[in-house]
C-alpha cells in the first residue's frame, strides 16, 4: 500500500465523519424538537440535515473518486432498519406518536430511502447496487478449475 493513498483514504474519512457528526446531530436535535413543539415542520427539518450529509458524503466520494465502501452500505442498512423498528415500536407503545410523528416520520424515512436509492441506481446502475447488498453472493463456492 502507498503512504499517499492511505493518507488519502484517511482524509477521506475524517472528511465524511466531520460531515455526518455534525449534521447528524443537528438532525438529532430537529427531529426531537420536531416530536414534541416543533411539530412536522421539526421533523422535516432533520430529515433535510440528514439528506444534506448524504450529499456532502457524495460531495466527498466524488473529489477522492471512491465509492460507498461495504462497511458504509451496511451501517446504513443497519441505522435504516434500526429506524423503521423505532418507529414501528414507537407507533404500537405511544399513543400521543400515532397521532402528530408516525406521518412525518414515515414520509421522511421514506424520503431517505428513495434518495439514497435513487443516487445509488443513477450512479452505478441497478445490477451494481444490489451487488453491494448481496452479502449472500460472497459466500458462495467458487467453481475450481479441474486439474
Amino acid at each position: 500500500m502507498d503512504e499517499t493513498d492511505a493518507t488519502e483514504r484517511l482524509d477521506r474519512h475524517a472528511l465524511v465523519m466531520g460531515i455526518w457528526s455534525a449534521l447528524g446531530f443537528v438532525a438529532a436535535i430537529l427531529l426531537h424538537y420536531g416530536l414534541g413543539a416543533g411539530g412536522w415542520i421539526g421533523i422535516a427539518a432533520g430529515y433535510a440535515c440528514l439528506l444534506a450529509a448524504f450529499l456532502g458524503h457524495v460531495i466527498v466520494n466524488a473529489v477522492y473518486q471512491t465509492v460507498f465502501s461495504r462497511r458504509e452500505l451496511a451501517l446504513l442498512l443497519v441505522v435504516f432498519l434500526a429506524s423503521l423498528v423505532a418507529l414501528c415500536l414507537a407507533a404500537l407503545l405511544a399513543p400521543d406518536f400515532r397521532d402528530r410523528g408516525f406521518v412525518p416520520l414515515v414520509a421522511g424515512l421514506a424520503a431517505v430511502a428513495a434518495v439514497v436509492l435513487g443516487y445509488m441506481t443513477i450512479h452505478y446502475g441497478v445490477r451494481a447496487v444490489f451487488d453491494a447488498f448481496n452479502v449472500i453472493g460472497d459466500f458462495r463456492p467458487e467453481k475450481r478449475s479441474e486439474r
